[in-house]
């Protein structure tokens, strides 16, 4: 009887001690989570193109969820967003890991949609390019 709680002991021990050497691969999304703010848009002037910073007098904030989730400035899901970001040339699928709300704005959007945003990422700084990059706008965190 002793021997058995003994091996017992020492099988749960080394089952204890036991854990996944699963190497958590950051996914390509996780470094543009959070909170950004529209910095400027680049249009073509005299056949050059600038940046031409954005003026407002309500800043215009989005956000990105942990999964990729796109969310407009009330949290809420953005109208007309893509199924899938190309970060910095790694591409992935949008797939929400949680409910989404209805948003009541996008019933008055009419969406041509980006199946894409090709998103570069430099620091605190994002340049996203809409819809095979006719359009750009850079954006900074928040």
């Amino acid at each position: 009887m002793r021997f058995w709680i003994i091996v017992w002991v020492l099988v749960s021990v080394v089952f204890w001690n036991c854990k996944k050497d699963k190497e958590e691969t950051p996914l390509p999304f996780e470094s543009i989570v959070g909170r950004w703010r529209a910095d400027a848009v680049e249009n073509t002037v005299n056949g050059q193109k600038v940046w031409e910073k954005v003026l407002y007098t309500d800043p215009y904030y989005f956000s990105f969820r942990d999964d990729g989730v796109i969310l407009d400035s009330r949290g809420l899901p953005a109208c007309c967003s893509p199924d899938s970001l190309k970060v910095n040339g790694v591409a992935f699928k949008i797939i929400p890991q949680s409910g989404l709300p209805d948003n009541p704005a996008c019933a008055y959007v009419d969406c041509v949609g980006c199946p894409s945003w090709d998103i570069q990422q430099n620091g605190d700084e994002i340049i996203i390019s809409y819809c095979y990059g006719v359009q750009r706008a850079k954006f900074i965190r928040e």
